[in-house]
């Protein structure tokens, strides 16, 4: 046999062409496009799997494989983008995590575009795939026209209950996952190794899809719902920002508010008390500490 193959060589020649490392916020945007792009590609399409599944009589799975797959859709995302970039993958949370320093407010608006692109890009994919299928159901349930309470939401939220309901859950629910993000990432109390949050990352999301998908779909990500929502207007659905009495700015508005008030309800009860206390304080307690009697 020949020799192995020097894939190290080969980053390394086109590196020198196309790298990115000198100029990192251009390689971090890069990175949250990917991240974004694959979260959408896997967790639009177990909806499309199930969905579309059924018009050939069998079940192409169920709820709990949709919540597990958008955990994992969020784990590979946050694989992805983690390598270059922060791993934000939600403009909200990109929006949380700048409000109190976690990361820089310059990249904010370059994140949150990279991150509705990515998932434009990504529900196209989607739609390539399952274009025929998606095609036939509208044909024998919608008289062959696209709509946003059938087809679309295979790619997008819609309201079960409402306005209000939805915007409360959608609040709610980016809060938790916004509180749930910053305390696995917090290095000073469990110091989770940085190779787990995407896991653990991807756990909080099943669980939030699993508890909160009934009233709203479930978006808590101003781009998963938006880049999409754009992909299918683009491709047909001329009801993608009417449906739902105009439903398309819950899922926008409600999680930026839910992760500011997340991140902000993190710090003030868990961020701003922990440490570790100043010698001269564990000196005092010691100090005051009764000493013990012999016998």
């Amino acid at each position: 046999m020949g020799g192995c193959y020097d894939h190290g060589t080969f980053r390394s020649k086109i590196s020198k062409v196309i790298g990115l490392r000198n100029v990192p916020i251009v390689r971090a945007c890069i990175a949250e496009f990917c991240g974004t792009a694959m979260m959408i590609i896997y967790g639009c399409g177990v909806l499309a799997q199930v969905k579309l599944g059924k018009k050939h009589g069998k079940e192409h799975g169920e709820f709990l494989s949709i919540s597990w797959n958008w955990g994992l859709a969020v784990t590979l995302g946050v694989f992805f983008a983690g390598g270059n970039g922060h791993g934000l993958i939600n403009p909200a949370v990109t929006l949380g995590f700048a409000i109190i320093g976690k990361i820089p407010w310059i990249r904010v608006p370059f994140y949150t575009l990279s991150q509705i692109l990515g998932a434009f890009f990504g529900a196209m994919l989607v739609y390539g795939v399952n274009a025929e299928n998606i095609i036939y159901y509208s044909q024998t349930h919608d008289n062959g026209m696209l709509l946003v309470n059938t087809t679309g939401d295979i790619f997008v939220t819609n309201p079960w209950v409402s306005t209000f309901n939805c915007f409360f859950d959608q609040t709610l629910g980016t809060a938790l996952l916004t509180a749930g993000a910053l305390a696995i990432v917090e290095k000073e109390t469990w110091n989770v190794p940085d190779h787990l949050h995407p896991l653990y990352l991807g756990l909080l999301v099943f669980s939030l899809v699993g508890a909160y998908a009934l009233n709203a779909g479930c978006a808590l990500n101003p781009a998963r719902d938006l880049g999409p929502r754009l992909m299918i207007l683009a491709f047909g659905w001329t009801d993608a920002f009417s449906a739902g009495q105009y439903h398309f700015w819950v899922p926008i508005v409600g999680p930026y508010l839910g992760a500011v008030l997340g991140a902000l309800g993190y710090e003030l009860t868990i961020g701003v008390h922990i440490g570790t206390p100043d010698k001269e304080t564990e000196q005092n307690n010691e100090n005051n500490q009764p000493k013990s009697i012999s016998a």
